[in-house]
């Protein structure tokens, strides 16, 4: 992919989810579903083969933050098979972060995109409310129900 190439996917993206300004997310490199902010790069020179995609969740609180490390972790192990993306932290702002790498950019279609990237924030507002606020302790089974839609008692081993 060029850069041209990237502006031209991103316009689509644009109008896929309906966002008033069609270039911004070419030129910025930015944009929010329903107040997720997310950071959408591309570098024609030192990674021409892929987009990446950070999905800020936002921080999280001191007292829970252990808790909240280990359910992140979990998560990693579980969703690693399911997505292409890892959770992270940035170490900056400290936000967890959901880390994607678009690949296969030749093969890349602007609706497909524009519902994955609708999807990553319905899981970080998921997360945000059920695993950042007084949820950290909740048994990591039920966060997946939670966020996955996976009955309680359904195996760990059958999540991956």
């Amino acid at each position: 992919m060029n850069h041209s190439q990237f502006l031209e996917l991103c316009r689509d993206i644009s109008t896929e989810l309906n966002l008033e300004d069609l270039d911004e997310l070419g030129f910025s490199n930015y944009l929010e579903i329903d107040d997720i902010p997310m950071a959408f790069i591309f570098d024609e020179h030192s990674n021409p083969d892929r987009i990446f995609c950070y999905v800020d969740h936002g921080p999280i609180e001191d007292s829970q933050r252990l808790d909240i490390y280990d359910n992140l972790l979990t998560l990693n192990l579980l969703s690693g098979t399911k997505t292409n993306g890892i959770y992270a932290l940035d170490p900056t702002s400290g936000h967890v972060l959901f880390v994607v790498h678009i690949v296969d950019l030749d093969q890349s279609d602007a609706k497909v995109l524009a519902n994955d990237l609708r999807s990553y924030s319905a899981r970080a507002i998921s997360l945000q409310n059920n695993l950042f606020k007084g949820a950290a302790a909740a048994p990591i089974a039920e966060i997946m129900n939670q966020i996955f839609g996976q009955p309680e008692q359904t195996p760990l081993h059958n999540l991956a």
